[in-house]
C-alpha cells in the first residue's frame, strides 16, 4: 500500500511540472507577440534582457500611433508621440501614473513629457528641433523617467523619422546710394536653415538676376561660403539700362526632399549716369588765401536724385588737389583749399569716383588775384638805407619806362583785336541778342557752334562731324589739333553741361563764366583777346 502511493504523488509531481513549464512556453510568447503595433520598429532582444540579482522588469511602455514611422516633417512642427504602459505578464494590466519622456537618438529630452493616465496611456506633443540634421534619420523613443529603484519600465519599440528644412535670405549689407550703369553693387549676407537664427548653408548655388519694369537681364549665380554660408559679392549692373530704377532677384532652388527654395528681391535700386554740381563757392580769391569748395552733386538728368555717400576727386586748374571727400546723404561736399601762386581765371572740377570706369564730372571758374602786400614794421635802422635812396628811385624810372612800352603795346594788341574781331562781328551781335533776350542756353550753343566751331574749321579744316558728340570733338581738338587741355576741357564740359542739363537754366553769371573759359580757347584760336562789348 505504501508503494502504491507513493507512485501516486511521483505522477502527481511530474503531471504538475509539465503543467508549469507548459504555461511558461505560453507567457512567453504572448508577452512577445501582446499589443505590438504593425509598421513599427521592434526593440533588439538584448534590450530587454533583465539581471534577476540587480532589477526587476514592472512595465513596458509600446508606441502605438504607427503612422508617424517613416515619416518626413519641417523644422519646428509638432508631431504627438502616443503610447500605453502595462505589465509584462498577463493580465498586463495597465500601469498609471508614472512618467516618460522622449528619446531622440538616445538621448532623452525631459522638456517633452507625459504621465500616463488610468488607462496607461500618454500623449506627448514632440516639437522637432531645428538642430536635427536633414540628411539623416533619427530615431524615437519614450523612456520612463522616474526613480524606480531596482525596478524597470522599458520601451518594448521605437520609429524613426526624417527632417526638413525650410531656407531664407539674411541680407546684411547692400549699397544703399544711387549707382552707375556697369559699375558693381555690394551685396553681403548669409543663406539660412529656416529664419534668421538659423546656420547658414554652406557651398550651395545662389542664382540672381537683374529685372525692371520693362525688361529683365539672363541670371547668373555664385556660390554660399563652405564655412558658414555666407556670401560678398560684386555684382555688375547692366549698363543697357535706361530707366532711373532697377531691382535685383536672390534665388536658391533648395535641395529636396532635404531643404526648401527660397528667394529675395532687392527694389528700386536708383541710377544716375550724367551729374551736374550745384556750386557754393566765391567768385574770387587771392593767391594764398584758404577757401572751402562747396556744392551739392546731383543727377543732371533728375535733380531730385542726390548722389550721396560717394567720393569725390577735386581739382584745381585741372590738378587734383591732396584730399578727396565723400558726399553726405544729401550729396553735400566740402573741402577747405589754399590757393597757390598764380594769377588769372582758374577752373575748379569735382568728379566722382566710380568702378564703372566712366568720367563723371562738373566744373566752376574762380578768379585769382595776388596776394595782397603786407609791409613789415622795422624798429631798427635799415642796413642798406643809402643804397635804398640811390635803387628805388632808378628802379621807379625803369619800371615808368617799362610801363609806358607795356602800354603802347597792348594798346596795339587791343586795335589789331578789333580788327581780327571784325570778321565775327555778325555773330557777336546774334551772340548778344541771344543773351539779351534771356535765351542763354541758345547763346552758349551758339558760341560752340557757330564761333568755335568756325574758327577751328577756318583754321584747321576740320568741321564736327555729325556722329561726333560735344566730348568728342574736344577730344579731337586735343589729340589731333594740339590744343591744349587745360583751356579746351573746361569750356567744353561747362557747354555740354549747360546744353545737356535740360531744363535746366542758367543765370547771366554762368554765361559770362563761359565767355571766360573760352578766352583762352579762341587766344590759342587767333593769337588774339575775346572781346566782348555787352
Amino acid at each position: 500500500m505504501i508503494k502504491r502511493k507513493n507512485l501516486k504523488m511521483i505522477s502527481i509531481g511530474i503531471f504538475s511540472i509539465l503543467i508549469f513549464f507548459s504555461f511558461s512556453f505560453c507567457f512567453i510568447k504572448n508577452f512577445e507577440t501582446f499589443n505590438k503595433p504593425n509598421n513599427l520598429e521592434e526593440k533588439d532582444n538584448n534590450d530587454l534582457i533583465i539581471n534577476p540579482k540587480t532589477s526587476s522588469l514592472i512595465g513596458v511602455i509600446n508606441l502605438t500611433n504607427s503612422w508617424i514611422n517613416g515619416t518626413r516633417h519641417y523644422h519646428n512642427s509638432t508631431i504627438p508621440i502616443e503610447g500605453k504602459i502595462f505589465k509584462p505578464i498577463p493580465p498586463y494590466d495597465s500601469l498609471s501614473g508614472y512618467n516618460v519622456a522622449v528619446a531622440v537618438n538616445g538621448m532623452i529630452d525631459t522638456l517633452y513629457n507625459a504621465t500616463s493616465n488610468g488607462l496607461g496611456e500618454f500623449q506627448i506633443n514632440y516639437t522637432i528641433p531645428f538642430t536635427l540634421d536633414v540628411y539623416s534619420s533619427h530615431k524615437i523613443e519614450v523612456e520612463c523617467i522616474d526613480d524606480l529603484g531596482t525596478d524597470d519600465i522599458v520601451p518594448i519599440n521605437f520609429f524613426n523619422i526624417d527632417v526638413n528644412a525650410t531656407s531664407i535670405f539674411d541680407i546684411t549689407t547692400i549699397d544703399d546710394y544711387p549707382k552707375i550703369p556697369g559699375e558693381d553693387f555690394r551685396v553681403e549676407g548669409f543663406l539660412k536653415y529656416d529664419n534668421m537664427n538659423g546656420a547658414g548653408i554652406p557651398s550651395v548655388q545662389i542664382f540672381y538676376h537683374w529685372f525692371n519694369s520693362t525688361y529683365s537681364w539672363p541670371s547668373n549665380f555664385f556660390f554660399t561660403s563652405p564655412s558658414d554660408g555666407s556670401f560678398i559679392e560684386d555684382i555688375i549692373i547692366p549698363t543697357n539700362v535706361f530707366n532711373q530704377t532697377i531691382s535685383l532677384n536672390l534665388s536658391y532652388s533648395g535641395d529636396f526632399p532635404y531643404i526648401g527654395d527660397s528667394e529675395i528681391s532687392i527694389p528700386n535700386i536708383i541710377l544716375f549716369s550724367n551729374i551736374t554740381c550745384k556750386w557754393n563757392i566765391q567768385d574770387k580769391a587771392s593767391e594764398e588765401e584758404t577757401i572751402s569748395i562747396k556744392g551739392q552733386i546731383i543727377s543732371m538728368s533728375n535733380d531730385s536724385i542726390k548722389i550721396s555717400n560717394r567720393t569725390l576727386i577735386i581739382r584745381f586748374g585741372g590738378i587734383p588737389i591732396d584730399d578727396t571727400v565723400d558726399t553726405d546723404s544729401n550729396g553735400n561736399f566740402t573741402v577747405d583749399f589754399t590757393i597757390p601762386s598764380g594769377i588769372g581765371i582758374r577752373s575748379i572740377e569735382v568728379e566722382v569716383v566710380n568702378t564703372a570706369g566712366i568720367t563723371l564730372s562738373s566744373s566752376t571758374v574762380i578768379n585769382i588775384t595776388a596776394a595782397p602786400y603786407t609791409p613789415t614794421r622795422d624798429t631798427g635802422l635799415p642796413p642798406f638805407l643809402m643804397f635804398s635812396l640811390i635803387f628805388y628811385p632808378i628802379l621807379g624810372g625803369i619800371t615808368a619806362a617799362l610801363a609806358i612800352l607795356g602800354y603802347r603795346y597792348f594798346k596795339k594788341q587791343e586795335i589789331e583785336s578789333r580788327v581780327v574781331n571784325l570778321p565775327l562781328e555778325s555773330r557777336l551781335v546774334n551772340l548778344k541778342i541771344l543773351k539779351e533776350s534771356g535765351r542763354l542756353e541758345e547763346s552758349i550753343s551758339y558760341l560752340f557752334n557757330a564761333i568755335y566751331i568756325k574758327l577751328v574749321d577756318a583754321k584747321y579744316g576740320r568741321i564736327r562731324r555729325e556722329n561726333e558728340t560735344i566730348r568728342d570733338f574736344a577730344i579731337v581738338s586735343v589729340k589731333e589739333l594740339k590744343l591744349t587741355p587745360a583751356a579746351i576741357y573746361p569750356f567744353i564740359q561747362k557747354v555740354e553741361e549747360i546744353i545737356y542739363a535740360k531744363p535746366f537754366k542758367i543765370t547771366e553769371r554762368d554765361f559770362y563764366t563761359t565767355c571766360e573759359l573760352f578766352s583762352p580757347v579762341y587766344f590759342q584760336l587767333t593769337g588774339y583777346n575775346f572781346q566782348l562789348n555787352f
